[in-house]
Parts: C-alpha cells; structure tokens; sequence
C-alpha cells in the first residue's frame, strides 16, 4: 500500500466487490489509514514470518443492550456473531473478503487465494457495509497470534471514522 501500483492492486480487489449502498470514499480513507499503520510496524522487517492482510465487509454487527465505544462521541462496539456466543467477544462475520500476503523477498503486497506457511501473522480487517446511509462507522482489526512488532501478543483494535462536510474523517482508534 505504500505506492500507486498496490494501491490498485487493493482497490481492484476491494472496489468491484462494493455494493451501491456502500460509500467508496469510506474503503479509500480506511486503506489509506491502515498504510500508515502498516508503516509504522515495518512489515519488511518482519523476515520471520508470512503476513497476511484480510480484508473484507460485514453486514451483520452485534449490537446488544446498546453496548457502545463511548470514545469520540460514541460508536456501536465493533462486535459480530462470530464465535462469541452473542457477546463482546465475538468477531464479525464476513460476508465477502479478499486476502493479500506480503511478498518477502520484493516488498509489496499481493492478492492471495488461500494462507500458506507455518508461522504467519494476520490481519483480519472488517468493514460495515451500508456505509453510505450512515454518518458513522467502525472497523475491527485483529491481528493474530499478533503484530509484526510482538508477534506473540495479539492485538484487538477498532478504528471509528465519521463523515464531517461530507469527508470519512478517522476520530478515534484503539484497544478493544
């Protein structure tokens, strides 16, 4: 994600698989976002282990008893139904994804069909879908069993962005 070239590779992955109802502009802000993330972890130096980007919308969140992120404002907690028996701890489910690896030996990510190697490190990113009918949204990051940078602790973050003049602005991130 770090030049024009994987840009497009993201964006010719992601984009066609976006419904009407979903705001391209959002997806644009939060692959720009997790860029810089991604360079602050200086994923080219993790020569240990496969990294995997997973990418990908969910349309179906859990939201019970009005649980909320109280940060900038409120925001839905970022949770879905995915082996959380309906609490916190669930993860959302995907309805569609696309996953990429990072490439060791050039830099640079590519489109992958499945996970290989034996030690690797994913990031399972969740967009909400719908997102042009809403002011606000949440994405849930995970990475496991954890980052390039404490690759044995895992990391639960969520990024909340609202529309303000009609511009995805990101205004909180943090631990779940």
């Amino acid at each position: 994600m770090t030049n024009t070239k994987e840009t497009s590779i993201f964006e010719s992955a992601v984009f066609p698989l976006l419904s009407d109802s979903d705001d391209a502009r959002f997806w644009q802000t939060v692959l720009d976002d997790l860029e810089q993330e991604f360079s602050l972890l200086d994923i080219d130096q993790c020569k240990d282990f496969d990294i995997f980007l997973q990418i990908g919308a969910c349309s179906h969140w859990l939201r019970p008893h009005q649980t909320r992120l109280t940060a900038a404002g409120g925001f839905a907690f970022p949770v879905g139904y995915l082996g959380g028996d309906f609490c916190r701890a669930g993860l959302p489910e995907f309805d569609w994804f696309v996953l990429f690896h990072r490439n060791k030996s050039k830099g640079g990510w590519l489109e992958s069909e499945q996970f290989f190697g034996k030690r690797r490190l994913v990031c399972r990113v969740v967009l909400p879908t719908r997102t042009s009918r809403h002011n606000q949204a949440v994405v849930n990051v995970l990475w496991t069993p954890g980052t390039p940078n404490q690759p044995k602790q895992k990391a639960k973050l969520f990024y909340a962005y609202r529309k303000i003049a009609d511009e995805w602005k990101q205004v909180a991130a943090g631990e779940l």
